[in-house]
């Protein structure tokens, strides 16, 4: 019996250590944590550790927290986006402008800086942000959004250049301005890279953009968001795994997180889910590789048990969410 807890013990560190020490060396990677809710554009500072990147007259904006306002998500000012994750932040860039190589960017240091000679997954979420104000339409779409990474950190007095490189970007036009984009790939580390930026690094003559042809279509700028930022050695969290983590504000997580009790855990047939939840809540669980085991939607039941007998022995990750808030809770399967 002993040996056997033992076994069970080892088996979730490997799990845990697998699947957890996927760090992210993005931080703050959804822009969920904040100093407090933006209310004008060119507030990329309220969300910690991004600063702009871009030269004094550009306004790249942060939206951010729920309730309606003019810049909160996901309906504000002239959009109306569905936020990532059921989370509540991302950025807005533009990354193309009728005047002459206009650009957006932002950027953060990273956790550590790279390490020469090892390769790393890097991925982004956009979306075109569909700007119009019921009459007229005032985007084009565009390409090149991307990531550059850097060994020094720039500033709106020392703007990121524009010269046509970029370590990971969308080389085609995105026109989607419903379904976010995942944009990934992976590099080798040249250098010991300890800053990352977004935005368009690619000047007017390398930038493609789609001229839109409709009696009340401007075509002014292009206009993009971009969420869950990820650099990594593992690549299953940035080709998806990033969709699993929780959202980053503690404010709500602590809410639903005191609402619920999961027992027991490591489970092998049966798990229990108890709650206090005032509110319907959907559930969905997750094996390690991000792959949906089940999914129930409106549940008002204060009392759950689910049969989780025939799912592969390993890690789980139970995902709850309700009215914005999100909880994600980590369960061995014996």
């Amino acid at each position: 019996m002993l040996k056997k807890h033992i076994y069970i013990f080892l088996l979730f560190l490997f799990y845990a250590k697998h699947t957890f020490s996927q760090v992210n060396l993005v931080p703050n990677f959804s822009f969920e944590q904040r100093d407090s809710c933006p209310t004008i554009g060119d507030q990329v500072e309220l969300s910690i550790g991004w600063t702009k990147y871009s030269n004094s007259i550009s306004t790249p904006d942060y939206w951010a927290c729920n309730p309606v306002g003019l810049r909160s998500v996901p309906i504000s000012y002239y959009h109306n986006q569905i936020d990532r994750r059921s989370c509540d932040a991302y950025m807005g860039l533009l990354t193309w402008e009728t005047n002459p190589n206009s650009r957006e960017h932002i950027g953060i240091q990273l956790n550590q800086p790279l390490t020469i000679g090892q390769k790393y997954f890097i991925s982004f979420y956009t979306v075109m942000g569909g700007t119009g104000d019921g009459i007229d339409f005032y985007e084009t779409p565009s390409n090149n959004i991307g990531v550059r990474l850097s060994t020094v950190a720039y500033s709106n007095s020392n703007p990121a250049p524009i010269d046509n490189f970029a370590h990971l970007r969308s080389t085609t036009i995105i026109t989607d301005t419903v379904n976010w984009i995942r944009i990934s790939g992976s590099i080798v580390a040249d250098s010991a890279y300890n800053y990352l930026m977004l935005g368009n690094f690619y000047d007017d003559v390398n930038t493609d953009t789609l001229t839109q042809t409709c009696s009340t279509c401007m075509n002014y700028y292009s206009y993009y968001f971009v969420d869950d930022i990820c650099l990594s050695t593992d690549s299953l969290l940035c080709n998806g795994g990033i969709d699993l983590l929780p959202c980053m504000t503690s404010v709500k997580e602590n809410y639903i997180n005191n609402q619920f009790v999961f027992y027991p855990n490591p489970s092998t047939d049966f798990l229990t889910i108890k709650n206090d939840f005032n509110a319907p809540f959907h559930i969905a669980i997750f094996n390690s590789l991000g792959q949906q085991l089940y999914g129930q939607q409106n549940i008002t039941s204060y009392n759950l048990q689910l049969d989780i007998s025939s799912y592969n022995t390993g890690l789980l990750f139970i995902k709850i969410t309700s009215q914005n808030n999100q909880l994600m809770y980590k369960l061995l399967k014996q």
